[in-house]
């Protein structure tokens, strides 16, 4: 799992997002959303904002694509939850660069969603169990909104 965070690292044409959200404080009773759906909000949104400036930069309009690994119980939510997106904006903006719904693939047949889950399980074993190994490779390649609104989180003195 290392040398592939090394490699995620060196990927300087990557972005990654993420969203990560305290279950034993989020209380669905003060929210129009499940925990799942403000997750996927605020991913739908940060890839946006992403796909906007980086069409800013390069001059070239840019578009994005989801790709989910395959789960029979979240695809037909998600999906629905793009459709809606899409039609309606999320709470931050309305979305014009991500493409479709979003594609769902056998993670066994595909390598990326493979690599998206170890930097997924580097995040969460960071969180959880404060390892900075592998998450501080892959968080090289997380998206920082131009410098703004998400600074890098603590490393514990590392």
């Amino acid at each position: 799992m290392m040398d592939i965070a090394e490699c995620v690292a060196r990927w300087g044409f990557a972005r990654l997002f993420a969203e990560c959200v305290d279950k034993i404080h989020f209380d669905e009773s003060r929210t129009s959303h499940t925990i799942d759906a403000q997750a996927s909000e605020q991913l739908v949104t940060r890839f946006e904002f992403y796909l906007r400036h980086s069409s800013e930069t390069n001059g070239h309009r840019n578009y994005g694509l989801i790709v989910h690994d395959q789960n029979e119980t979240v695809a037909k939510k998600h999906t629905d939850l793009m459709k809606q997106f899409r039609r309606e904006g999320t709470l931050w903006t309305n979305i014009a660069g991500i493409i479709e719904t979003p594609l769902f693939v056998d993670s066994q047949l595909t390598s990326m969603v493979q690599i998206a889950d170890v930097c997924s399980y580097a995040l969460r074993r960071y969180l959880e169990n404060c390892e900075t190994d592998l998450f501080k490779k892959v968080f090289e390649r997380a998206d920082r909104n131009r410098g703004r609104g998400s600074r890098r989180p603590s490393l514990h003195g590392q």
